[in-house]
């Protein structure tokens, strides 16, 4: 019988002297997914795109060569561009005129009002502040 990923995985892991938490720890991959990838049970996995991508950083941080089952794992359950509806080659609606004219738009003059009110209430306040000490009141 063949040897497989998740055997050439569990012996360079062993071979290390690392255990499944060392791995999982180094690679942030949970201990649980680790033991699955060794023992070649890609179900435990959301999706495929998840397990390819555990596989793929399990093996470059082992130095084991993994790319003949990812490969597996990619065309699984990839997509394609022919699984999209609207990426035919029919060719987009002419726009109409009016949706290429340029938009109008007036300035907003809400940034100068709210200047304006900033400006009232500095200038009140020192005003205050000028007549108090006129007055020989003070706050300090």
């Amino acid at each position: 019988m063949p040897e497989t990923t998740g055997d050439k995985l569990r012996k360079a892991r062993l071979a290390r002297n690392l255990s499944l938490s060392d791995v999982a720890h180094a690679t942030r991959i949970p201990s649980d997914k680790v033991e699955a990838i060794e023992v070649d049970d890609y179900s435990q996995f959301p999706s495929i795109a998840y397990a390819r991508g555990f596989l793929v950083l399990y093996g470059r941080f082992l130095g084991v060569d993994v790319s003949e089952q990812a490969t597996l794992l990619e065309g699984h359950n990839a997509l394609h561009a022919r699984d999209y509806q609207y990426l035919d080659n029919t060719p987009a609606p002419p726009l109409s005129d009016d949706s290429l004219a340029p938009r109008e738009r007036s300035p907003s003059i809400v940034p100068l009002i709210v200047f304006l009110v900033i400006l009232a209430v500095v200038g009140g306040a020192l005003w205050l502040l000028m007549n108090l000490k006129r007055l020989g009141l003070s706050f300090w």
